[in-house]
């Protein structure tokens, strides 16, 4: 490994032995969340007028795009890759110098500042896709619930005492 891909610090048994179950569920929500994701951003970009997900074109009359290819990009990077990365990191609490200015920044791991980025932009996504495209009906609709709550969910769990302990920085 090159020096700045060199790791500084790797699973600490005894945060690791016991790992809190709000963590737990943290990492099984992401693991979903990126097979959804995946899946979601494979059925876009395999069919970017989104008849393929049962989607209209006209969704994206009022959006700053014409098809559903950035949409597809979008959710395969932040919803399929960027929670498998967390819940590695969550899971792990493997630490590499290339991440220790964010970890001395926050605190904590990396794994957990991406979790809670996560949570953030999941909401923030939401609050976009009012703006451009409103509030949907039958399943876009339930989607925009569901994406809601778990930005919720993630950001209530990260912030439990007990993961932000487990996932606290030690030099």
């Amino acid at each position: 490994m090159g020096k700045g891909n060199s790791v500084v610090g790797s699973m600490n048994d005894s945060k690791t032995g016991h790992r809190p179950a709000a963590l737990k569920v943290l990492v099984a929500l992401e693991g979903v969340f990126a097979i959804v994701g995946f899946m979601s951003g494979y059925g876009l970009l395999s069919s970017p007028s989104g008849e393929g997900l049962g989607l209209s074109i006209d969704l994206l009359d009022n959006a700053p795009v014409s098809d559903y290819t950035l949409v597809g990009l979008f959710f395969v990077a932040f919803y399929g890759i960027l929670p498998s990365m967390t819940a590695y990191g969550l899971w792990t609490r493997r630490r590499w110098r290339w991440t220790d200015a964010v970890n001395k920044w926050t605190g904590q791991l990396w794994g957990w500042t991406a979790t809670a980025a996560l949570g953030i932009i999941m909401l923030l996504w939401i609050v976009v896709e009012l703006i451009f495209v409103g509030a949907l009906s039958g399943i876009g609709g339930a989607l925009q619930i569901v994406i809601t709550v778990l930005g919720v969910v993630v950001l209530g769990l990260v912030t439990r005492p007990s993961v932000r302990s487990h996932m606290r920085l030690e030099d």
